[in-house]
């Protein structure tokens, strides 16, 4: 049987017969051309070869996608914000799911520049690929304040942008419609011009059932749109549930995640160790053998907090120590 040809025009501007089986990813892209500057005849637009969706955080945060977290004040809505930051940045898991690694831009419009600082020291880890801002004055439905972080995106060229917390960048009423859509129309620019993921974390109401404050423009803008929920905190651990409500590339979407606060201002699952000493114990059962480095390194804790366990440890007698540095499970 003949194979069957098709003639394309090559990059040195001569005609080439070539075997549709030979046929290269920028060979089919010569042959599904927009009609207009992006729109497609529907069947060219179902052959184009285009990659499956790709996902900074698996079915919650798309490639150019939108999410809002929203939750009550000291639910921990900021900490987690970090820890994504983190994770994303390092391409590791987030509270068990997978992401995409990328560079992150977190902005903080509460919080001065010590205390940001003094949290992220405070959890003895790495944030590579990740840049953090603290500003008390930059109102996105503001020209000025568009300015400034179109600025920092062009300097920053970041894949995520996190924006915590929405009402700080609003000098109108979030009750308001369009007021709310002043932002989000030039936020879609953003995206638009840099490819930006982008997450806000955002403060329900009163009524939690009622979702994030203010008007319903920023929970229709979204893709995805999470609750967090803070739990109780009687025995001094703090708790919370983070259930995402709506999850538009997820079949369904899944059921909460009960989460707590570790001592290193990062949370857990549920069902996982909760302190320093408690991580440590559990790196010394797995690995038997450990440096205090190694195991500040892989992100049990700050190297103040890992020494305090393992000193700890020790008088426990559960670890003793071989050579200098290094620390064996007994």
């Amino acid at each position: 049987m003949t194979e069957e040809h098709i003639w394309l025009e090559t990059e040195d501007g001569d005609i080439q017969s070539i075997p549709y089986q030979d046929l290269s990813e920028k060979d089919w892209l010569k042959l599904w051309r927009p009609t207009g500057k992006f729109s497609y005849a529907a069947g060219s637009f179902l052959n184009l070869p285009l990659p499956e969706v790709p996902f900074y955080l698996k079915d919650w945060l798309p490639e150019q996608g939108k999410a809002e977290l929203y939750g009550s004040a000291k639910a921990g809505k900021s900490f987690l914000c970090l820890q994504l930051a983190r994770c994303i940045g390092a391409g590791e898991p987030f509270l068990g799911i997978p992401t995409r690694q990328g560079r992150v831009l977190y902005l903080q419009f509460e919080l001065g520049t010590g205390v940001l600082q003094w949290r992220m020291r405070q959890t003895g880890l790495i944030y590579d690929n990740v840049y953090v801002g603290t500003t008390f004055s930059m109102k996105l439905d503001k020209r000025v304040g568009q300015d400034v972080l179109k600025a920092e995106l062009e300097a920053i060229e970041p894949q995520v942008l996190i924006l915590d917390p929405f009402y700080k960048i609003l000098s109108g009423d979030e009750n308001v419609a369009q007021d709310v859509e002043v932002i989000t129309d030039f936020l879609d620019e953003m995206i638009d011009a840099f490819g930006l993921s982008v997450l806000i974390a955002h403060h329900s109401g009163k009524d939690m059932s009622r979702g994030g404050r203010g008007s319903s423009v920023l929970e229709g803008w979204v893709e995805s749109y999470i609750e967090m929920k803070k739990g109780d905190n009687l025995d001094g651990i703090h708790r919370a549930k983070v259930t995402p409500k709506l999850l538009r590339h997820a079949a369904n979407p899944p059921s909460g995640l009960e989460i707590v606060l570790g001592d290193n201002f990062e949370f857990y699952l549920g069902d996982k160790q909760t302190t320093v000493k408690d991580r440590v114990e559990a790196y010394f059962e797995e690995h038997k053998v450990a440096k205090v480095q190694e195991m500040v390194d892989v992100g049990v804790g700050s190297r103040r907090s890992v020494n305090d366990a393992k000193n700890t440890l020790v008088k426990e007698g559960k670890i003793a120590q071989t050579e200098r540095g290094t620390y064996e499970w007994t």
